[in-house]
């Protein structure tokens, strides 16, 4: 009579337990490289004297901090109350962004004059430095 050979079999859920506990810890343990960059504008610059003064619109100056109209210190509500309150929805916004104004702040200002359909914006920009 031939013998029987029995199969060497491993139970592999131990195995991937293993691997399994192993990978999590790694990815718990490790650190993730953070992208840092950061979106660089370069805005233009201009040799003349820019005017301030606008006929019918406003003059919006954004700083990091702070807005401005027509140079008095203001909020978004008195930027929506103020747009609201023009008439002539085709005169000019000057706009005047400081380089350090985070953008969530300009895409706010952006979106109020659009909800009240202002949309001749004109972006001032720095004088040259020479």
């Amino acid at each position: 009579m031939a013998k029987r050979r029995r199969r060497i079999s491993l139970d592999m859920t131990p195995l991937i337990d293993c691997v399994f506990l192993l990978l999590v810890f790694f990815l718990v343990t490790s650190v993730f490289k953070q992208d840092k960059s950061v979106l660089k504008l370069l805005l233009p610059e201009t040799s003349s004297e820019v005017k301030q003064e606008v006929s019918e619109g406003f003059f919006i100056e954004l700083s990091e901090t702070e807005i401005a109209i027509n140079g008095e210190l203001a909020t978004v509500e008195i930027l929506k109350n103020k747009s609201a309150a023009v008439q002539n929805k085709k005169a000019p916004v000057a706009l005047k962004i400081d380089k350090k104004t985070p953008y969530e702040k300009v895409a706010e200002v952006l979106d109020v004059l659009q909800m009240e359909k202002i949309y001749n914006i004109q972006f001032v920009n720095e004088l040259k430095k020479e």
